[in-house]
């Protein structure tokens, strides 16, 4: 199964970012923020996406997803939601396009008092048929605080919209910090809608508060997880959201780890099937 990693977890410099990505032997990333943390898809600066472009026209790299933040906001809120709707959306999707990423991935909502549930919904299932008018699939992901914070409210959400192109980014240290033993139980909900992974760990450490931690030392089981990712093959890919300063070496710390966990996972099968 095939590594990928956003682009801003080697570095915001998207040239040293495409440059340590290829020592590493990364081909796959996901785009989110580029220069800054403030220059998130898709208002990136002059340059930036034609140099995506042109190392996806050079065959160097692929692009798995874009990552416009949306959603992440209040439904009361409206001034940021039009925005989001009318004008972040559509531009993310033709970006998309363009780069030739077959997904975006978006939020659930922060919860509010007064259970919007079903607006939160009803906005979500909007979203998805903008994409679906780009052919694009719309993965939303599970995160702490939203409507769509664990794996098993976040597939009851997805059900409930029932749109073909609507997914989930399945984020298991996202759901430890939510409060849910993301696997067996969170993965076991998400499986069958499942579009991408993030791969992180983290723990909480307070109440609605959590540090991000590397591989192995956060609440995932991530053993678990990833043979089930392996025996299921549901996706080609997984992808390495490191989370953890310094980037770089904690990247590179982070795919020490999880060689010797795949390699574990195949001793694990290996070993069954004797």
């Amino acid at each position: 199964m095939e590594l990928a990693i956003l682009s801003d977890e080697l570095s915001l410099d998207l040239d040293e970012a495409l440059l340590e990505g290829a020592s590493l032997g990364f081909r796959k990333y996901e785009i989110r923020c580029i220069d800054s943390y403030e220059n998130r898809v898709p208002y990136f600066a002059d340059g930036r996406e034609a140099k995506l472009h042109d190392a996806i026209k050079r065959g160097e790299i692929e692009i798995t997803a874009l990552t416009p933040g949306v959603f992440k906001i209040e439904l009361s809120d409206t001034e940021s939601l039009h925005k989001e709707m009318e004008e972040t959306l559509p531009r993310t999707c033709e970006m998309a396009v363009r780069l030739k990423a077959p997904r975006i991935i978006v939020f659930g909502f922060l919860r509010e008092k007064g259970g919007l549930l079903e607006e939160a919904l009803k906005r979500i299932n909007e979203a998805g048929q903008i994409a679906a008018d780009f052919g694009l699939e719309l993965a939303v992901e599970n995160e702490p605080g939203s409507y769509c914070d664990t794996g098993v409210h976040t597939a009851d959400a997805i059900r409930s919209i029932n749109l073909p192109n609507i997914g989930i980014n399945w984020d298991p240290a996202n759901a430890v910090v939510s409060g849910e033993a993301s696997y067996p139980i969170g993965y076991d909900a998400v499986k069958p809608f499942l579009q991408n992974v993030h791969i992180k760990d983290a723990i909480p450490t307070s109440p609605n508060k959590w540090e991000n931690r590397l591989i192995g030392d956060g609440g995932v089981n991530w053993l678990g997880q990833l043979r089930a990712l392996v025996n299921d093959q549901t996706l080609t890919h997984l992808t390495l959201e490191t989370h953890v300063f310094p980037l770089l070496p904690s990247t590179r710390e982070d795919l020490r780890r999880l060689s010797i966990l795949f390699e574990t996972v195949h001793q694990f099968d290996e070993e069954k099937e004797k």
